[in-house]
């Protein structure tokens, strides 16, 4: 339907009515998206099973809703369940290597994985209803410290039967530790015309995954902001309120960005062989440099360091620059600003690089002469209202390699490195990593809005080969990181996108940008895929992320290999999150 011009205002001139437009679409079924509509209801349906699955008591068929149809029927919720019979076919399973289940309990968490559950059967209506619910939460000691959030992620519609696919997870209390359900499911709903609630006669297992922490009940991490930045006044007075709060209260002329593109800076600021920390922060807001304590506690001194910038800050690095053994700081505060460190803690600005929209700094001797250059990351251009084409986008800012003359003197090399090929992206982040085994660092660049770049580096001259090594990965590139997960010695690749269940549903609808050809909506589709893990088999990657199960990390921004249980082996953190209030039902 088309937008409406303007209605009439109160003094009588026209007044835009896209307002009243954008609240109108909110009903999917004003443009006839019966599956939006239908994704609706099931959302609704699915809290109310998580609520149910959090009330106290032994339930009775008689909870069960009203929208479960009296031909109902369940597979096995939990098939992983820990009967012994079911304990003794887990053991003879992964004994025989059957890729369908595995198996894995560490020192802090145990991790049991069945990818090929059992067809629906056993009980029908609600009876079956209630009992698939008690026995998904029958591994919780307390279930109404069950906390359950559900996705939709594809809806199809045939004749009078709604199929709907589903991320589940639920985390509570279990009698060894905190335990973590991670389910994906098949609901087949009845819809008896128009008006008709949906009801649900089928849940279909296609995978679970349980995953429990330390037998002592103790959580593998522990939050101790209070403890290390309580005592410091700065916290309560500016850290503590974040983001919405200031910007409810600062001038947007100031720079305040409510979507948190700042970083943060990690290094040994005063020599004292501690990591400090480094805080970058929004326009009217005083960046922070935080110095660790003997306690562990932090120490404002941004002032006495002459570090506390007003300016909108986006991101900050520390780096010996200098080759002098102390950490030096780039900040990017609408130019960058490279400061000298005195070895205490004390910082002079040395020189200054003009530009501005960046997204991120990372560093590395790329010319192997001995000292560290800079790789900036841009997005848009102020000038730009949209990137263009929205699924592989090359209008964005270029992205600029500055090499290090010594002295903190740095010069732009972007164009005479080679590195300026295919350099108009909306870069996030960069990730350096000797991919090829050849002894210089290559680069890789997760651009949002389309594909992304792995430059090789021969001798300081750089080649895009993103599309000839395999990771491109045209999606929404927010982050990447290079570790060897497999052990094999070479450099594979992570890569942090955006997971939309929305894009996952909307995407493969066949009335989806049917304007276009295939092609181009299989690339929308892959946009809202999610994460990607690329394995490294001699300089050229295979996508193993369905594989390997590292997709769903919902909105995802920054990622990083690391061991965070000593066990030798690289594990993947993802921080994730989008501009919201408090949802806790939320996926």
């Amino acid at each position: 339907m088309p937008a409406p011009e303007a209605l009439p205002g109160h003094d009588g001139r026209a007044v835009p009515a896209e307002l009243d437009y954008q609240l109108e679409r909110l009903d999917p079924m004003v443009e006839g998206w019966s599956t939006e509509a239908a994704n609706s209801e099931v959302g609704k349906r699915l809290k109310e099973l998580g609520q149910l699955l959090a009330s106290q008591g032994t339930l009775d068929p008689a909870a069960a809703p009203t929208w479960v149809d009296p031909a109902f029927v369940a597979a096995s919720l939990r098939p992983t369940g820990l009967s012994a019979t079911a304990s003794r076919a887990a053991n003879e399973a992964t004994d025989k290597g059957d890729p369908s289940f595995r198996r894995f309990e560490g020192p802090s968490v145990k991790v049991v994985r069945d990818r090929d559950p059992s067809p629906p059967g056993g009980a029908k209506g609600a009876e079956g209803f209630v009992a698939a619910v008690e026995e998904l939460r029958s591994p919780f000691s307390d279930p109404t410290h069950v906390h359950a959030h559900a996705k939709v992620i594809h809806v199809d519609i045939a004749g009078d039967e709604v199929t709907t696919e589903v991320l589940w997870e639920a985390d509570g209390p279990s009698a060894r530790g905190l335990l973590q359900q991670n389910a994906e499911w098949t609901l087949r709903w009845h819809h008896a015309g128009e008006g008709e609630p949906l009801r649900l006669r089928e849940i279909a297992v296609d995978s679970y995954e349980e995953v429990t922490g330390p037998a002592d009940g103790e959580p593998l991490f522990e939050d101790l902001t209070a403890a290390v930045l309580g005592d410091e006044p700065v916290f309560a007075a500016q850290l503590l309120p974040g983001q919405a709060q200031w910007g409810a209260g600062l001038d947007r002329a100031l720079g305040v960005d409510l979507l948190g593109h700042h970083g943060l800076a990690l290094g040994d600021a005063d020599g004292d062989g501690r990591e400090d920390l480094y805080v970058p922060q929004q326009g009217g807001l005083p960046n922070r440099l935080l110095l660790q304590q003997p306690d562990g506690t932090l120490r404002d001194a941004s002032k006495a360091a002459a570090v506390d910038y007003l300016d909108r800050t986006t991101s900050a690095l520390f780096a010996d620059f200098d080759n002098d053994g102390d950490q030096d700081l780039v900040v990017a505060a609408g130019s960058l600003l490279f400061h000298a460190n005195d070895g205490h803690g004390g910082f002079e600005v040395r020189s200054v690089f003009p530009t501005y929209q960046v997204m991120s700094l990372t560093a590395a001797d790329y010319d192997g002469d001995g000292d560290l250059d800079l790789y900036v990351c841009r997005y848009s251009p102020p000038e730009e209202s949209a990137p263009a084409p929205y699924h592989d986008a090359n209008n964005g800012l270029p992205n600029v390699l500055l090499r290090n003359d010594g002295d903190l003197r740095f010069t732009d090399v972007t164009v005479d490195s080679g590195i300026d090929q295919n350099n108009r992206r909306y870069s996030f982040a960069a990730a350096w990593g000797d991919y090829d085994d050849d002894g210089d660092p290559d680069l890789y660049v997760a651009n949002d809005f389309g594909r992304n770049n792995l430059y090789r580096n021969d001798g300081g001259r750089f080649t895009d080969v993103a599309g000839q090594a395999g990771v491109e990965d045209i999606s929404a590139g927010m982050s990447a990181d290079w570790g060897d997960y497999d052990g094999d010695g070479h450099l594979d690749l992570y890569v942090g996108n955006m997971f939309s269940s929305a894009g996952n549903r909307i995407a493969y609808q066949r009335r989806f940008h049917d304007e276009v050809g295939e092609e181009v909506r299989s690339l929308y589709r892959r946009h809202a895929r999610g994460n990607s893990l690329f394995r490294n088999v001699g300089g050229r990657f295979e996508d193993v992320s369905v594989d390997a199960g590292v997709t769903m990390a919902r909105w995802a921004w920054s990622s990083q290999f690391t061991d965070f249980d000593n066990d030798g082996r690289k594990d993947l953190f993802v921080a994730n999150g989008y501009v919201t209030n408090d949802d806790y039902d939320d996926l």
